[in-house]
């Protein structure tokens, strides 16, 4: 058998921001990169970048194996922007979270869900038809949300209740209303009422722009960090609001909306999301964010398949960081 085996050097790069954050978050940005070093290396990761953000400034940046300042496919972190883009249009009057998608659609037949449902999975879907496709639809650029819709829609399949499943075709209904409602491609609709307005680029990841609602997005981690604080970190365009936004319960006080998991803290909230593509023929990559009420904002991709627990772990050591004393 011939085996071809690819050698990468784990080499570290380190880019501070210093004077913009106080000298008691500075002093935290070694724990953190040391912590995250460490967990890519009990995951079996090769590569891996992490940006850090204190109080909606940039702090840090930290890559081993690439360069910190390549865009990188953001998987589900992708949804998060789309929920955003989904907001702009509700403040310009064009859409309202209580519109039913099939009549913003014209899809008389559709189940009766809203657009607050879909941005948090609560559908009352069973069952995320992407799973399998999406191992297809890598390397193929045409867009696939429109084509899902109406299998998403079918009432059938979902109920309208209020239970949280996790589906990719929930944010690829929502793909396909912001096309109908701004009436451009939903790239092109997001880039400007999302992006542009934070000042970061985004583009069609260059293997899964397929999925671009759910998962398809590509950037630099700062960029995306930058991009998590206009949204939900201080002052962000959603953070006051938060509370007010459609959500459903997960467990407990852990809720889903907007693209985000969330939980209550103090006056606001932590929020927080992974993401995850893995392929049998890879390739296999990961990414995690966070908005902590303490202040900080981390993004963080990684080369690696990991397992829910590799998740917990990850997102505790992070925490345990973020609010030492």
């Amino acid at each position: 058998m011939l085996r071809l085996v690819l050698v990468l050097a784990l080499t570290a790069t380190v880019a501070r921001s210093e004077g913009l954050a106080d000298a008691a978050a500075m002093d935290r940005v070694p724990a953190f990169e040391a912590a995250f070093d460490g967990w890519l290396d009990q995951v079996g990761a090769r590569t891996g970048v992490l940006a850090l953000r204190y109080n909606g400034q940039p702090v840090a940046t930290w890559a081993r194996g690439r360069d910190a300042d390549d865009p990188v496919p953001l998987a589900s972190l992708s949804k998060a922007i789309t929920a955003t883009c989904i907001a702009a249009l509700v403040d310009e009057g064009r859409l309202a979270y209580d519109s039913r998608a099939g009549a913003v659609l014209d899809l008389p037949d559709a189940a009766p869900v809203t657009i607050g449902d879909l941005l948090s999975h609560a559908t009352g879907l069973q069952k995320d038809y992407t799973q399998g496709p999406m191992a297809f639809w890598k390397d193929r650029p045409d867009p696939r949300w429109a084509e899902i819709t109406p299998r998403a829609l079918d009432p059938a399949r979902l109920t309208g209740g209020r239970s949280y499943y996790y589906s990719n075709e929930n944010y690829a209904v929502l793909g396909t209303v912001i096309e109908a409602v701004a009436g451009m491609p939903y790239t092109d609709a997001c880039r400007a009422r999302v992006l542009d307005p934070v000042g970061v680029s985004g583009a069609p990841s260059d293997r899964f722009a397929a999925y671009m609602p759910w998962g398809g997005w590509q950037m630099t981690m700062g960029d995306y960090a930058r991009f998590v604080d206009h949204a939900f970190g201080p002052g962000g365009v959603l953070t006051d609001r938060l509370a007010t936004l459609p959500e459903v319960v997960i467990d407990g006080p852990v809720r889903y909306g907007m693209g985000m998991i969330q939980r209550d803290m103090g006056d606001g909230r932590n929020v927080w999301h992974f993401g995850a593509l893995c392929f049998l023929d890879g390739p296999n990559l990961g990414s995690y964010a966070v908005h902590w009420r303490s202040g900080w904002t981390l993004t963080a991709w990684y080369d690696a398949c990991i397992t829910g627990q590799e998740m917990a772990d990850l997102d505790r050591t992070m925490v345990q960081i973020a609010y030492a004393p």
